[in-house]
Formats: C-alpha cells, sequence, structure tokens
C-alpha cells in the first residue's frame, strides 16, 4: 500500500514547485531518518510480534462474463463499518482491490499461531458478504482477463495520468491522490510509458495465431496505435518497430541442457538474460540498457516474443504477501533482514502463482518484474548505472555482525555519496549508511503542497516517501517516532495464494524461521551477486524444478565467499533437506517448533504442506492454474484465456477458497494431516 499520508495538493512532476521540492524533501528525509536513529537505536527487549497483509480482487458475474468490479471503496468503507469486523481493510492501488491486515500483532505461542489462519479465513468470508451482488472477492494474483477488452465496470476508457492503451484510468483507486499521481509522476520522470515485457508461452499455435508478427508481442487490437515517441521527439524511432516487414518468425524449441546456457542470450527458453538481465552478472550492463533501450517501442531484441503491458495497473494491480516481524533491537533486525533476503528467490519460487498475464500464459510463473517494469522511472541516463527498478531484490547485506561482509557485498551499488558522507558523520555506521544512501538514489515521487516543510523531530514523512517506494524484496523498518514499535523487517517477495490455508502455511513458516534463525543463528550468506542469479532462475516457467545456488553448511563456524562453500541445490534440498547435505528450512523450522512445544496438528499440516509442494508432489499454484487454462475444452493452444476460461478458472479457484470444492490433486488436506498420525505411531 505505501505511505498514505496527505496534505494539500500533489505536486506535478516537473512543475517548478515540484523541483524545488525534490532535494527538500530528500535531504529531510534522510535528517529523518537520523533522528529516529539516534532516539531508538538503544530500543531493546521489543516482544516478537508479526502479522502478515493480503491483497483481493473483486469481481463481478454480469451476462455470462467475468469482470473486475471497480468498486473497492465501497466495499471497504461496509467492511469496516461492521461490528464483526477484527481486521483493518485499506485501499489498494487497483480500485478493484482490497488489502488487509489483523487487527492486532501475533504473538509465537500456539494460540498466537493459530490465529493467523482464524483471521484470514474470517476475512475472506467477511470480504465475500460485503463484496455485492453476484461479486467475488479472490486471492488470485492477477485477474486473467486484466487489459483485454471490456475487462471492468469502467465507464470511461479514458487514461489520462498513465497514457495506457489497454487499462483506463478508473481501474486507479480514487480515493487517495496517491495512487493517480505515483502513475503519471513515474511516468513523467521516465519520460515516456513504463514498458512491461513478459515472455509469451509458446504452445502449437501461438507464432500463427497470437503473435504480432510486425512487432513480436501479443496481438492486440491496440497494437497500430503504439506510439514510439518520447519526451525527446528527436530520437529516430527503430527501423524495425517502423518496418512494414514482419519480424522474422523463429522456431521455439525445447530448452536444452547446455553448460554454458546462460552466456546464450538468443538460444533459449525463456530468455531470461534479457528479459531479468539485471540479475545474470556476466552481461548485466550490455543487457540492462539492451533491455531498458528496446522502450517504448516493445520490440524483444531476443527471438523470444513478449507479452507487452504498458501501464503501472498491470504490475501494482497484482496481489501479493507480505509478512512483517518486530525483532528484539536493530542489530537483531539487521541480521534476520540479510538472512531474508538471501531465502527470498526460494519462497517466491515455491510460492509462484502467476502462469497469465493481460489474457496470456506466459513463460514465467511470478508477478515479481511485471511490477518492477511497472514502476520502473529510471532516466534513459541512468540506465545502466543504476541497474534495477525501485521495485526489485536488495543490493546490499546490512547485518553489523560478519567482519567479513564485503566479502558478500560484491554487486554494483550506486549510493548518493553526500547523505552516505552526512550518516557516518552524524554516528550511523558505514553499512546502514550504504543502506540508505542507496534508498536515497532515488527520488520522492509523490509531495503535497502542504507537506514540504514540517518538523523533523516529530515526522518521519519524508523519509517514508523514499523508504516506501523502494520496494523491496525485504524492507527494513525503522520505529514510527512516538510509539513503542520497534525495528521491524518485512518479507515482501511472495505471492498470494488462492486459500487462506496456503497464505496462513506461508505466513506461520516465515514467522517461525525467523525465530529459528535467531534461535540458532544459521548462516546462509553467499554473494549478492549470486542471490541476483537465484531471484533471475526463480524468474523461469516452473521455477521450483530449477537449481539454486545455496551455502552448503549453514553452521559452519566460519564462511567466506568461496564458491567452494556453496552448491546448486533444487528447491526440495532447500526446503526439505538433504541426508548428508543441506540442513533444511523445514527441518529447521520444525526442530524450533519441536522444542517451543509449538508442534501442533495444524502447525504441522503447513509444514507438510510446503514439504510435498517442494519436493513436487503437488503442483505450484502457477502450475495448477497453467493446468487448468491447457485442459480446459475452450483453449486452442494459441496461449490465450478466452472469456469462457476465464470465467471458468475464477469459478473454480472461488470454489476452492470457500471449501465449496476440493481438489486432492492441488490440495490434499488429508495428506497434510497424515504428519501428526506419523508423529503419533513412532
Amino acid at each position: 500500500m505505501g505511505l498514505l499520508t496527505t496534505g494539500g495538493a500533489p505536486l506535478r512532476w516537473g512543475t517548478e514547485e515540484h523541483s524545488k521540492a525534490i532535494p527538500h524533501v530528500s535531504a529531510h528525509g534522510v535528517q529523518q531518518f537520523l533522528n529516529v536513529y539516534n532516539e531508538k537505536k538503544g530500543m531493546t527487549n521489543c516482544p516478537f510480534l508479526w502479522g502478515e497483509e493480503i491483497e483481493a480482487i473483486i469481481y463481478k458475474e454480469e451476462n455470462g462474463k467475468v469482470l473486475l468490479l471497480l468498486d473497492a471503496a465501497n466495499v471497504m468503507d461496509k467492511l469496516n463499518a461492521r461490528k464483526d469486523n477484527h481486521s483493518v481493510w485499506q485501499p489498494e492501488y487497483g480500485s478493484f482491490m482490497v488489502e488487509s491486515t489483523p487487527g492486532a500483532p501475533y504473538n509465537t505461542t500456539a494460540e498466537g499461531l493459530a490465529a493467523c489462519e482464524k483471521s484470514l479465513r474470517e476475512r475472506y468470508k467477511l470480504l465475500e458478504e460485503e463484496a455485492g451482488e453476484n461479486a467475488h472477492g479472490i486471492t488470485l494474483v492477477t485477474f486473467p482477463l486484466m487489459g483485454v477488452g471490456k475487462f471492468s465496470t469502467a465507464t470511461s476508457d479514458e487514461s489520462p495520468y498513465s497514457l495506457s492503451l489497454f487499462i483506463p484510468d478508473e481501474c486507479i483507486n480514487r480515493t487517495h491522490p496517491r495512487f493517480a499521481n505515483l502513475t503519471a509522476n513515474i511516468r513523467l520522470r521516465r519520460g515516456r510509458k513504463v514498458c512491461i515485457q513478459v515472455p509469451l508461452y509458446i504452445d502449437k499455435y501461438t507464432l500463427e495465431k497470437t503473435v504480432d508478427k510486425r512487432l513480436n508481442i501479443d496481438a492486440h487490437p491496440r497494437n497500430k496505435d503504439i506510439d514510439c515517441g518520447v519526451a525527446d521527439e528527436g530520437k529516430r524511432k527503430t527501423k524495425k518497430f517502423g518496418s512494414k516487414e514482419p519480424a522474422r518468425e523463429v522456431e521455439v524449441k525445447e530448452e536444452e541442457e547446455h553448460p554454458a546456457a546462460e552466456a546464450l542470450t538468443h538460444l533459449y527458453t525463456p530468455a531470461t538474460l534479457y528479459y531479468y538481465g539485471q540479475y545474470f552478472k556476466g552481461q548485466q550492463l550490455d543487457n540492462v540498457n539492451k533491455r531498458y533501450n528496446a522502450c517504448p517501442c516493445p520490440v524483444p531484441s531476443v527471438s523470444h516474443p513478449c507479452i507487452y503491458m504498458d501501464c503501472m495497473a498491470f504490475g501494482m494491480g497484482s496481489n501479493c504477501l507480505q509478512v512483517t516481524m518486530q525483532l528484539n533491537d536493530i542489530n537483531e533486525a539487521r541480521h534476520v533482514y540479510d538472512q531474508l533476503a538471501i531465502l527470498c528467490p526460494p519462497f517466491l519460487a515455491l510460492s509462484s502463482a502467476t502462469p497469465f498475464q493481460k489474457g496470456l500464459l506466459c513463460d514465467s510463473d511470478v508477478r515479481w518484474l511485471t511490477i518492477a517494469a511497472s514502476v520502473d522511472d529510471r532516466k534513459r541516463e541512468e540506465v545502466p548505472r543504476i541497474l534495477k527498478s525501485r521495485y526489485d531484490s536488495i543490493s546490499v547485506f546490512i547485518s553489523p555482525e560478519p567482519s567479513n561482509l564485503d566479502e558478500f557485498n560484491d554487486s554494483h551499488l550506486e549510493i548518493c555519496d553526500p547523505y552516505y558522507e552526512f550518516l557516518v558523520k552524524n554516528g550511523v555506521d558505514s553499512r546502514l549508511s550504504t543502506h540508505v544512501a542507496h534508498l536515497f538514489i532515488r527520488d520522492p515521487l509523490v509531495m503535497y503542497d502542504q507537506m514540504i516543510d514540517i518538523d523533523d523531530t516529530t515526522h518521519t514523512t519524508h523519509f517514508e516517501n523514499i523508504q516506501s517506494t523502494n520496494w523491496q524484496t525485504v524492507r527494513f523498518k525503522p520505529p514510527p517516532i512516538g510509539s513503542d514499535i520497534g525495528w521491524r523487517v518485512e518479507f515482501r517477495v511472495m505471492d498470494i495464494q488462492p486459500t487462506a490455508f496456503e497464505n496462513a502455511a506461508f505466513s506461520v513458516f516465515i514467522a517461525l524461521l525467523t525465530r529459528a534463525i535467531v534461535k540458532y543463528k544459521p548462516i546462509f550468506y553467499t554473494k549478492m551477486s549470486v542471490v541476483d542469479e537465484n531471484m533471475g532462475r526463480a524468474h523461469r516457467i516452473n521455477p521450483c524444478n530449477e537449481k539454486y545456488v545455496m551455502r552448503k553448511d549453514i553452521f559452519a563456524k566460519t564462511y567466506t565467499g568461496a564458491e567452494e562453500e556453496t552448491e546448486k541445490m533444487s528447491i526440495d534440498e532447500i526446503f526439505n533437506g538433504r541426508e548428508g547435505g543441506f540442513y533444511g528450512l523445514i527441518p529447521l523450522v520444525a526442530r524450533y517448533a519441536k522444542e517451543e512445544k509449538l508442534d501442533t496438528p495444524q502447525i504441522l499440516s503447513y509444514f507438510k504442506f510446503l514439504g510435498m509442494r517442494a519436493a513436487g508432489k503437488i503442483p505450484t499454484t502457477a502450475q495448477y492454474l497453467r493446468n487448468f487454462v491447457l485442459n480446459h475444452p475452450d483453449y486452442k493452444q494459441d496461449s490465450r484465456l478466452t472469456e469462457t476460461i476465464a470465467k471458468d478458472l475464477l469459478e473454480h479457484v472461488h470454489a476452492l477458497s470457500t471449501g465449496e470444492k476440493v481438489d486432492n490433486t492441488y490440495l490434499p488436506m488429508s495428506e497434510f494431516t497424515s504428519l501428526k498420525r506419523d508423529r503419533d505411531e513412532q
């Protein structure tokens, strides 16, 4: 959701008033962080409290079709007014989205852990009751037909903020000025519309029926209106884009095992090095630059066709699952931040739930870099010096503990040198100063004319302006001024799951994993460049079939950045462990649960579910939904979701979430509870 503070009128990017406010807000944001740091750095003995945040979409059935219902504000008002509501409902980017958190944080007693699923089930029930006639709430990452035809209840096709060809601005939440102005200011700062390219899933008739051969993107009636113009009108349009000749058709073959596959940009599917170029160090600078310069003309410079999307709603209209935890003190929070950041790629893979976007099957299973591209405000001259969008994986470790942390911080990192020097001069250690100075390479995007000159001793609005628009895999969260809330870490990488059980399982597991990290002090450090490459692998189709580089011995007394201390592991090995090899995240958490007497049947069912999914015994959500589409009688082997497929898919997922339907190939609940029986029989 981000910062929802307001005060006066929002400032438009590029105006004189806005330009004057940028350095003021940035400088005072750093000062506000310093004030919080000085006031709260000694804060300790904070209890471990945690909570999850889920996002949902609201859709309605009308005349045999499904439409996004742009009525979230009214639905939230009704939810918050209910006397039996014990949760907090807040606006999100889309006018079809609702965000909810528990009314009070959980603890890690058996009762506190059980409260998570109970709260989630209550929220699902309340949302269903208040969604409206023939309307439903659902925790699906993306609406299947987003940007295709008449996909919403919008009454106008106008898009003055986003300039999108596919999504009207009515889909942007207008109850708060942040969202529309964030959309416009990202576009204005960038100097062109955002350009999202996701590799297209290739089926038997995809190239023939679904690909616009002139542009090598998905065929769409609005492609004829694509404007290749940029802020600099003197920039020549690419010959390929303007050509009347069709782009060269390519025979797409199954990916073959090849020792140098990651160096062969054009020769395998998906074209990971191009579409996710910032994650692969060997050709990083060149590929990031190539990827950026292809836009706004959406012409991929690799052979693999892409799904082209052109506005923030395609990304920020996606739903995710986030978990925030309060730690004992600042140092513990910084250490946990590092360890969880390393584990983000495996969790992204295991939670993968995004097999389709814009009515098309993707050759990727996760939402992450769709959102990254949707808020990418970098100017041409900043690329590839700044390798990543504001929404991406972290780029620097910050723990105060390892003396050799520099060995692991090997990624290219931009910082604002004056802010770094200011913080160090005023007593902030170099590692934390680097982190903050890296956040502040970004400009503030949404500012209000009555909130520029504020008291830095009583407000953190300017710091949060920058902090809340650095949407990274994990977030290090300082305490609010004037509260007893401690230092926190937010785990942000996971795709949302369709059911309360799944979301509770992931959320509780993250909370318990954090407790296990604090208690047993496992060390997961690899080089940051390795974490980046793991993120790239998590963006491939069926990411649980990939191998991820992890530290072999997480309990070694010493650890370095040497390659021989790591090895490639499967998702099964990472989560379930291997005898004589990697300890395994589930055995680690199960050990903690047993010692703390938290191994209740409910908690054990979560472990069994995650373990079975990691082992490939049950599919990921992305695999399950993709198979639903591929096996639907209306599917034409062309990678497209028809209106009938979309309607049936939403009805099916909704029935799973309410318990009206059970599918043991996806969630065999009796299997999950068998772990308790196995333990009793031992």
